[in-house]
């Protein structure tokens, strides 16, 4: 687990990334989820509990679309017995297609096969990787390895794409989210908010922001457009703080 906020824009959270908890979300009985469209190539996370528009007339999602904000509530994935739903983000890095291959491997005929392996350049790191030569990185308080990376099994080599089998451009990388319409009455938790701890209080109403995160919009009702209001000052499952929200409008 992280012992610091990995989320980029959601303050509320006290370590990992932001979570949902549903209490009472319409869509998982009207059915209204998707999960058909590509994020957009120039969104590189995407946490529960952000906003998101889907775009299907340019097929993608994004933040930009017509239509309304979309709830992005993926299916955790955590595959480390340390991990915990704080732990999970869709990362775009980690949907990036993989060639793994073996190191000094000798064959009987006395050839070796050449790693199928480059380097990953700094620039195309999320969160930086401490085995490259971009220099040492952040573990996040875990003693281990940087978050997002992944490992061949007992080499602990850095799996990557093969120069001759590297797909077009935006093939890799594809990240394709699970998304709720909500209603009105609409209830879940989260602390998945673009706002510190302690800022909101019982009856403050909250709007999407531009990059999908729930803000502050004041004590009074925004007369339009979609909004969320704060009725119970709450913590998560793990004890970070949260606020549970319903939508009002």
């Amino acid at each position: 687990m992280a012992f610091k906020r990995l989320s980029p824009k959601a303050k509320f959270v006290t370590y990992g990334f932001g979570q949902v908890e549903p209490n009472h979300l319409s869509a998982q009985r009207t059915a209204e989820i998707y999960a058909q469209l590509p994020a957009d190539k120039s969104i590189n996370i995407l946490e529960n509990g952000q906003f998101v528009k889907y775009d299907y007339a340019k097929g993608v999602v994004d933040f930009t679309g017509p239509g309304e904000w979309m709830l992005v509530f993926n299916e955790v994935k955590v595959y480390a017995d340390r991990e915990t739903d704080q732990d999970f983000a869709m990362i775009r890095r980690d949907y990036v297609g993989n060639v793994y291959s073996p190191i000094g491997v000798t064959k009987p005929d006395g050839t070796t096969i050449d790693p199928l392996l480059k380097t990953i350049g700094a620039a195309s790191e999320i969160y930086p990787d401490g085995h490259t030569a971009a220099g040492e990185a952040t573990d996040f308080g875990r003693n281990h390895f940087a978050i997002g990376n992944k490992y061949e099994v007992e080499q602990f080599n850095e799996p990557q794409i093969a120069v001759d089998q590297a797909l077009a451009e935006g093939a890799n990388g594809i990240m394709v989210p699970r998304v709720f319409k909500t209603h009105e009455g609409d209830i879940f938790t989260t602390n998945t908010i673009n706002a510190e701890p302690g800022a909101l209080t019982l009856g403050d109403f909250l709007k999407v922001g531009a990059e999908g995160y729930l803000e502050s919009a004041g004590k009074n009702m925004p007369a339009s457009g979609m909004v969320w209001q704060v009725v119970k000052v709450y913590n998560l499952g793990d004890l970070q703080p949260a606020v549970k929200v319903m939508r009002v409008q």
